[in-house]
């Protein structure tokens, strides 16, 4: 069995919860830096690909270069149908490497969510076993564009594009499924002083009860992965 293969574009998110859970299911894997990698691997060396998020901005190649290199190799992936789960700036590069836009939002979308899911998510394998929402993580400033011939997979007010599939199982979400409560703490070490009071009070909330946050997110986290390691052919 090939192994998987996570995309790392910042230290300060780690595989996390999502290897956990291959270790669980005594799945093989590698971590690619992509910040470090001289040359992504090859892709057939793999059985799928998770693309891990960041704080870069996927439409900034003079800040970022390798991203010129990492969207023709995602657009390589797509037309051989290997199976692709983009979380967070995962999923831009993904729609922006599709034609999509990743644009700057006008708000920061930060915290424990429950996202819905539209009628062609509540049917697509990816959700299977999940209510008609799911309970997930966001902490992003940019937003992407449905590309043509996306689907759309789950939607709210804030971001109307939170989850779209692509081809037969590419899939981009504008959230996090990674996050553990020590990855939390290290990002909450680098809010911006702007940050506005309620998300400061949310994420306040949750450290001081966690319990109450992290055990529906992560129970609909381990669904979501293991329908995506079904897609795979892994479990």
């Amino acid at each position: 069995m090939k192994p998987v293969l996570l995309l790392q574009h910042d230290s300060e998110d780690p595989p996390g919860f999502l290897g956990e859970l291959l270790q669980e299911h005594t799945i093989a894997f590698e971590v690619c830096d992509v910040t470090r990698s001289k040359q992504l691997p090859t892709l057939h060396d793999y059985s799928a690909v998770v693309a891990l998020g960041g704080a870069q901005q996927a439409y900034d190649e003079v800040s970022y270069p390798y991203f010129i290199e990492e969207k023709t190799w995602l657009r390589e992936l797509v037309a051989h149908e290997i199976p692709y789960l983009g979380l967070c700036l995962g999923g831009q590069l993904l729609a922006s490497a599709l034609g999509a836009k990743v644009r700057q939002h006008t708000q920061a979308e930060i915290g424990f969510f429950d996202i819905p899911l539209t009628k062609a998510g509540r049917q697509d394998p990816l959700f299977e076993g999940l209510p008609d929402f799911e309970r997930v993580f966001h902490w992003h400033m940019d937003v992407f564009d449905l590309p043509s011939k996306g689907k759309l997979l789950a939607s709210n007010t804030c971001a109307p594009h939170q989850a779209f599939r692509y081809g037969r199982h590419a899939y981009g979400l504008q959230y996090h499924i990674e996050v553990t409560p020590a990855i939390l703490a290290s990002w909450m070490r680098s809010l911006e002083p702007e940050t506005p009071t309620e998300i400061r009070d949310h994420l306040a909330a949750i450290q001081h009860d966690p319990d109450a946050y992290f055990p529906a997110y992560h129970a609909h986290s381990r669904q979501l992965f293991r329908n995506f390691l079904r897609l795979s052919d892994l479990v």
